[in-house]
């Protein structure tokens, strides 16, 4: 992880990104979204998956299969979610930055900020014994516009009471990047090794 140089006794409230941040995740969405575009069809590699990565399903999937109807694509993302809970045996925790957030959490909100799905959240978190870290999880089903947007964590701010700057986020992409600066809530990028191949 790389820092941005935040002093931590200025933090009041700490938020942290899944998929990537917290967790990598990209094998087990990359088998769930390649098993969902296939049976309509579509062939879908690592690398276009790659490309798409940090983006909501509501906005890639028309870019990488442009010939299904909205119709399809609103079932290739229910397949998805259907299939996904069978790879969470791919995803692997990023210890180090649980024990930080468990430290963190004695005396700060704790807060999973998050554009994915409910369903699929719940069933990482479960998965890895997270349920007792977040003091709340903001998530794709709470928001209209997904990251790059800032709403996730306008909400997030909005909930803990606290000015942008009292709070820090941990994220992996550039998008999620993105939207945490438009919010106005430093970011430390964390870098996961190790996934980027399949």
């Amino acid at each position: 992880m790389t820092s941005t140089g935040i002093g931590e006794q200025a933090v009041r409230a700490v938020f942290t990104d899944l998929d990537g941040t917290l967790v990598s995740t990209k094998r087990a969405n990359y088998g769930a979204y390649r098993d969902a575009l296939a049976s309509v069809g579509v062939d879908f590699s690592w690398q276009t998956f790659l490309s798409t990565w940090g983006s909501d399903s509501r906005d890639f999937l028309p870019l990488v299969a442009p010939e299904l109807s909205r119709v399809q694509i609103d079932g290739v993302r229910a397949e998805k979610a259907r299939r996904y809970p069978g790879y969470l045996r791919a995803t692997e925790l990023n210890e180090p930055l649980v024990r930080l957030l468990r430290t963190w959490a004695t005396s700060v909100p704790v807060a999973l900020v998050t554009t994915a799905k409910r369903a699929g959240v719940d069933a990482v978190i479960a998965h890895h014994g997270l349920e007792q870290l977040f003091s709340f999880i903001v998530c794709g089903d709470d928001i209209e516009r997904s990251k790059p947007e800032p709403e996730a964590y306008r909400l997030a701010v909005e909930a803990v009471g606290l000015h942008p700057a009292q709070c820090i986020t941990f994220e992996d992409s550039d998008v999620g990047i993105e939207s945490a600066e438009r919010a106005g809530v430093p970011v430390i990028r964390v870098t996961w090794s190790g996934d980027e191949t399949n």
